[in-house]
């Protein structure tokens, strides 16, 4: 059992205007160091454009700079929404973060999920289409074994042979290709479809233990039909944690805490608006009756080190086994002792009482 964090990040200040974009940024980077040294496997980032409280724009950017602050800890992208990107300048600028990290690169992406940013790109509703050939894209100049011509509807490439007197196309990856994730969210989920189909590792967002179920059935499904073999060691799993020493003092600082406000005013109102509650719920309540305090009780992991790792052994057990937990970055900048004490329970005593916890021989 490995943990992760995703720096969405989380911002309603600067969506105010009361934060500038760097502090937003210095707060994403503080938290990854603090993750490097409290053992976390990995630090993801996000990727969006148009939504103020998320603003991320340019997650390599933001691996770039990790890196040089951290040691140890994985770096990747959560994921780099390729409709957005030209596939061959992204293929090159992936390659080159493995090489800068030597190694601890890790690329995530996805078609990209919000109407503002596909209307900004103009891509209307070929997203997932054009997620496709980027990836057909992305692992020829990965493989860099040309000649190869590839002519797709939205993006073509055309890689040469190696050329003796420009010394070129050269870039390969670090060692092998970095692992490719891909995110899923409903239950069907055509990405986590398509992740089991090329063999890529799947990341589940943020939904209840029935619908996580589903999500691995339609990994496996694909994963076998394609002839492949769907490994749990490569599954990621998206819960929030919090940690303190005891179950009081954890409920009190988060229920004080910066999640309130934005579960309440941003992540609740947008989960409902768009009709997505019951993958939160299972369905066990209507939308509009779900609250804070009922995620705390039914989802979150809260609590101290034991109580939070028996809550997670349990995901853990009614799932069938999954590799990594990932949580979200939280945006305690005006009490941020409380947020680095959480992160360092989680590596010091959460993840050593879960140690015993894996899922297939490639992770013993």
């Amino acid at each position: 059992m490995k943990f992760a964090l995703i720096n969405i990040p989380y911002a309603l200040e600067y969506a105010e205007g009361r934060e500038s974009a760097s502090a937003v940024i210095d707060w994403d980077l503080q938290i990854t160091e603090w993750a490097d040294k409290y053992g976390y496997a990995e630090v993801f980032f996000a990727e969006h454009y148009t939504l103020g409280a998320e603003p991320s724009p340019a997650p390599d950017l933001m691996i770039a700079a990790a890196s040089q602050r951290t040691n140890n800890v994985k770096l990747g992208a959560l994921g780099h929404l390729l409709p957005y990107h030209n596939p061959i300048a992204l293929a090159f600028r992936m390659m080159w973060l493995d090489h800068m990290t030597r190694g601890r690169y890790i690329a995530g992406v996805a078609p990209g999920a919000y109407p503002s940013d596909a209307k900004l790109f103009r891509t209307g509703k070929n997203n997932a289409a054009m997620m496709a050939e980027a990836l057909d894209i992305i692992e020829i100049l990965w493989a860099n074994k040309g000649p190869v011509n590839y002519e797709g509807k939205y993006f073509s490439v055309d890689l040469a042979a190696y050329d003796t007197s420009i010394h070129g196309p050269h870039l390969r990856p670090f060692n092998d290709a970095p692992p490719l994730l891909m995110t899923g969210m409903q239950a069907s989920s055509p990405t986590l479809t398509e992740c089991g189909r090329r063999g890529f590792e799947p990341v589940s967002q943020l939904v209840g233990t029935q619908t996580l179920r589903a999500h691995w059935d339609a990994y496996e499904s694909a994963a076998l039909a394609a002839g492949r073999t769907p490994l749990r060691s490569k599954w990621r799993v998206v819960r929030p944690v919090f940690v303190a020493e005891t179950d009081e003092k954890a409920m009190d600082l988060f229920m004080q805490g910066p999640s309130v406000r934005l579960w309440n005013e941003h992540n609740l109102p947008s989960f409902k608006r768009l009709g997505l509650g019951s993958l939160l719920t299972d369905g066990a309540i209507p939308d509009d009756a779900i609250t804070l305090e009922w995620l705390v009780d039914n989802l979150f992991f809260v609590g101290s080190p034991d109580t939070v790792a028996a809550k997670i052994a349990e995901l853990f057990d009614a799932t069938g086994g999954f590799s990594t937990l990932i949580s979200s970055g939280e945006d305690y900048k005006t009490n941020p002792e409380v947020y680095r004490r959480s992160l360092e329970l989680v590596g010091t005593q959460v993840a050593p009482a879960l140690a015993h916890l894996s899922v297939d021989p490639i992770l013993r």
